[in-house]
């Protein structure tokens, strides 16, 4: 290794090394939080009471409720030109398309979701957007597109394994010869495909992001000097997978806390500390990529060794924002880096709860019941009673002496429930989470449709502000996403989104006339012209809970009124009259009832119904169409002579 490549490897330890000690105590509250929620006792008989000690979870239900009223299901994605003079329409709706067809192959959904719950876990959670193309030459992607290059990579790994064969190992080389058979018998097969390229995200642990301590507010990660993730890999997999051999690597290990056995984490420990004993092929190292802005390189290294896995490079294809990495807050502090998520502000809120639950309830199992009786009675007596059957009458002798003075029911301390009261739990809890009482299902059904929907819209105005950082953050996704999209499909790709020209036949003075219309706009453009070309905007609302009753009531009233105008506008285009002041009052109908909605949607297009129709119709059809259509408009202009003789005819008269 030249020494200046060696000098600068030295430098990017020591500066991850001291990242790891700055966020070291934030890492340590994440695993905390996470256990939290959890509520497991790792450490505790998994058979006993005390393996899940909550007596009731609410964080847990909290988080539960507040997820599908944020973030239920996947973004409604408009792109609209930023430029207005250009006619780019076609364009803007085959990007829009792609960029939603590529959002989802990628589990927008599933990755978004769990990046929502690290948010109200663990303070902010992480994606990060990649373009899948070649394993050797792509970033790391963790959830790769499955195909056959990963088993390739396999089958290069047990070969070297294989060549470097010890007598002493013959056992575990036949099991890598084995695994070796196999995995060419799935190559034969092809039960993959073969190469698959597309967009990839990858959701990243809070923990597993270094950012430079040097920033202060949350939002300027995007202008940090660099950013590192701690990426966990097998070695056999980070040695087929960067050539390299890692056997002096340090062993990674996860947070504590996690269910693993006591014994390997001490084992891996003692490794750890001897730094001399080999690595395993199935233990995992530490591989970090370090992304720095500064010279817009990326350095891959792995912790414990002393050379780069590749060499530094600078990402082909990157967005207008350098970083692939998108992170999501739950709450932002001034002058903070770190918020509190909504672990932190419940925990001992959730601790109050269980500790007067269960206070209350101890105090109830003193109130047994019993009996008391006198030491005048004999044995024969008592045991006669404790024996008593339901409906059975019970005799007792009290040689003479009135009953309630031989034996009575023992008493019991009473009870006093506003000691117990939890009712100052809950409003804090409602303050400081924003959920009230119905939002968390403490009321099963409201009485009235106007008690849901006040319910609906209290909840909505609590969680608005951080559904509205979730739309903001998708927006910044689907923006980077189709800029990289731009940049990396070729026009043969987006043919299989968007499907092969179509065939239309029109009618041209009395002749037909076949020609292909494109229904779909893919240009070659330079990376300042993408960044420029389109905005990329995610709908209000589009991502929380849908309203089954209420839209479909809200619906059922504006489609008469849509219907209407529709039906004004067709008549007068017709004719050849202008209905722009119909359109216009449509669209200003739509934005007021719901902005989602496109209004060019209803509007209807008598020229392109008479233009043409597809080739694979009857031509008779067209035919008839075109006579009736000229019958229609003679009788027309027959109907509007005879009313403009009139209206002149009753002019003269009047004068």
């Amino acid at each position: 290794m030249p020494q200046d490549s060696k000098a600068l490897q030295q430098k990017w330890t020591a500066r991850i090394t001291h990242a790891r000690a700055h966020w070291a105590t934030f890492h340590k509250r994440v695993r905390h939080n996470r256990n939290t929620v959890a509520g497991f006792n790792w450490n505790a008989d998994p058979t006993g009471k005390d393996f899940y000690s909550l007596r009731a979870n609410l964080i847990h239900g909290t988080i539960s409720a507040v997820l599908p009223n944020v973030y239920a299901r996947n973004p409604e994605i408009s792109t609209t030109p930023t430029h207005s003079g250009a006619d780019i329409k076609l364009f803007c709706k085959t990007l829009e398309k792609v960029t939603n067809r590529a959002l989802e192959h990628a589990q927008l959904k599933n990755r978004a979701k769990s990046t929502v719950r690290a948010a109200l876990t663990c303070s902010f959670g992480i994606l990060k957007v990649m373009y899948q193309r070649d394993p050797s030459k792509d970033l790391y992607i963790q959830g790769r597109i499955n195909d056959a290059q990963e088993n390739l990579l396999a089958i290069e790994d047990l070969v070297r394994d294989l060549q470097a064969k010890d007598s002493s190992a013959d056992h575990h080389h036949d099991a890598k010869r084995a695994e070796l058979e196999e995995l060419s018998k799935s190559l034969q097969e092809q039960t993959e495909v073969q190469s698959a390229e597309g967009l990839v995200i990858d959701r990243v642990l809070t923990e597993n992001l270094l950012i430079d301590p040097s920033i202060c507010e949350f939002w300027d990660y995007t202008d940090a000097d660099w950013i590192c993730q701690i990426i966990p890999m097998k070695r056999g997999q980070a040695e087929a997978l960067y050539k390299k051999n890692l056997a002096n690597a340090k062993i990674y290990q996860p947070g504590q806390g996690e269910p693993s056995h006591k014994k390997a984490k001490r084992l891996a420990s003692m490794q750890m500390n001897a730094g001399s004993a080999p690595v395993t092929d199935d233990q995992q190292i530490a591989v970090l990529e370090i992304w720095d802005r500064t010279t817009q390189r990326v350095y891959t290294m792995v912790e414990g060794a002393t050379e780069w896995l590749r060499e530094p490079y600078s990402p082909p294809r990157a967005g207008e924002r350098w970083y692939p990495f998108f992170l999501l807050p739950y709450q932002v502090v001034d002058g903070q880096f770190v918020g509190p998520s909504l672990v932190d502000l419940t925990e001992r809120l959730q601790d109050e709860h269980n500790e007067a639950r269960d206070r209350f309830n101890q105090d109830r199992d003193l109130c047994i019941p019993g009996w008391v009786a006198s030491a005048d009675i004999n044995e024969k007596t008592i045991k006669k009673h404790s024996d008593s059957r339901f409906g059975e009458i019970t005799i007792v002798d009290t040689e003479g002496k009135p009953l309630n003075q031989v034996i009575i029911p023992r008493g019991h301390p009473k009870i006093d429930p506003i000691v117990y009261d939890t009712s100052a739990v809950r409003y804090d809890w409602e303050q400081v989470t924003g959920l009230q009482d119905a939002a968390r299902s403490t009321v099963v059904r409201p009485k009235t449709a106007t008690e849901a929907n006040i319910l609906q819209r209290a909840l909505s105005g609590r969680v608005f502000e951080f559904k509205d950082q979730i739309e903001d953050w998708l927006q910044e996704i689907a923006q980077y996403s189709a800029q990289v999209l731009l940049q990396e499909l070729t026009k043969e790709q987006v043919e299989r989104y968007m499907g092969s020209p179509i065939t239309k036949t029109t009618m041209v003075n009395g002749e037909l006339v076949m020609t292909m219309e494109k229904n779909y706009d893919w240009p070659e453009l330079t990376k300042d012209r993408i960044f420029d070309m389109v905005d990329l905007r995610i709908r209000a609302g589009t991502t929380g809970a849908p309203d089954g009753i209420e839209d479909k009531e809200s619906w059922l009233k504006v489609l008469p009124m849509i219907t209407n105008l529709s039906i004004q506008m067709q008549n007068l285009q017709a004719r050849g009259m202008d209905y722009e002041h119909i359109r216009n009052l449509l669209q200003e109908t739509l934005l007021r009832y719901d902005d989602r909605i496109d209004s060019n949607l209803f509007v209807p297009n008598v020229e392109r119904q008479a233009e043409g129709w597809s080739r694979d119709d009857d031509p008779s059809l067209g035919m008839n169409w075109f006579s009736e259509r000229k019958q229609r408009t003679s009788a027309e202009m027959h109907y509007g002579s005879n009313l403009l003789k009139e209206e002149t005819g009753n002019d003269a008269s009047s004068k």
